[in-house]
């Protein structure tokens, strides 16, 4: 049986795919959202990794899996995959996500390409002493969630704005632990109205490391806006 292991993005924890592991449990896949220590600071990729490896016991009768990584999540899920290997990983998912490039950090990405984040993304952060950052509701609104409001009922949106927590960046200074791509099928979900990670960014990065390109309407936030839809992404790329 093949499980669907769910990792988060910045600021957020497992509870945003609620939707999503609705959909696959009614469809009869097992399904574990992890919580990542995101909000501590100096935990990096390899912390994360271990906290999603640990929590792999919530699925004991699973021999393969599907790791699927939502926004920041794209830097944690190649990790695990390079460690549990392709015997027990059956593809990797990238949902509107980032892309650990071996010997750089995020950042250094970031400085040597400012086409990866969509235009005007990250206005009305605030940064805090310890080094993390948050967003006030209303910039979270207007930034994070520009746009997204308008694909769900009113009220939705706000929810999950009311269960975001601040976000350590040691994710984005640390050179990646990722050695090389994992020698798994990936399949890169390109949401074609994402106002944070730019669409055009994503399909020429999915290019680069060979992974497959499945395309969905709307903004970053198809767990939310579009849960039926990517459970059917996540199904068939456990199932191809």
């Amino acid at each position: 049986m093949t499980g669907i292991v769910l990792v988060h993005g910045a600021w957020h924890d497992g509870s945003c795919w609620a939707g999503v592991a609705a959909e696959l449990t009614a469809r009869g896949h097992p399904a574990l959202a992890v919580d990542l220590p995101a909000d501590k600071p100096g935990l990096g990729a390899d912390a994360y990794a271990d906290t999603v490896l640990d929590a792999l016991g919530a699925l004991p009768d699973v021999e393969r899996l599907v790791l699927v990584g939502h926004s920041l999540g794209g830097l944690t899920v190649p990790v695990v995959a390079q460690r549990l290997g392709q015997e027990r990983v059956r593809a990797l998912v990238l949902v509107a996500a980032l892309v650990p490039r071996p010997g750089l950090s995020y950042n250094d990405q970031l400085r040597a390409d400012s086409s990866i984040m969509a235009p005007g993304f990250g206005v009305g952060q605030e940064r805090h002493e310890d080094g993390t950052t948050s967003w006030p509701a209303a910039a979270a609104l207007s930034g994070l969630y520009r746009g997204v409001d308008v694909e769900v009922p009113a009220g939705v949106v706000a929810a999950a704005i009311g269960r975001m927590r601040p976000q350590a960046w040691q994710i984005g200074r640390e050179v990646t632990p990722l050695t090389a791509w994992p020698a798994v099928r990936t399949v890169s979900v390109v949401c074609t109205e994402d106002r944070v990670v730019d669409p055009g960014w994503s399909r020429r990065t999915a290019a680069d490391i060979g992974a497959e390109v499945v395309e969905l309407a709307g903004g970053h936030f198809p767990m939310l806006t579009r849960p039926a839809e990517l459970a059917d992404v996540l199904v068939a790329a456990g199932s191809g």
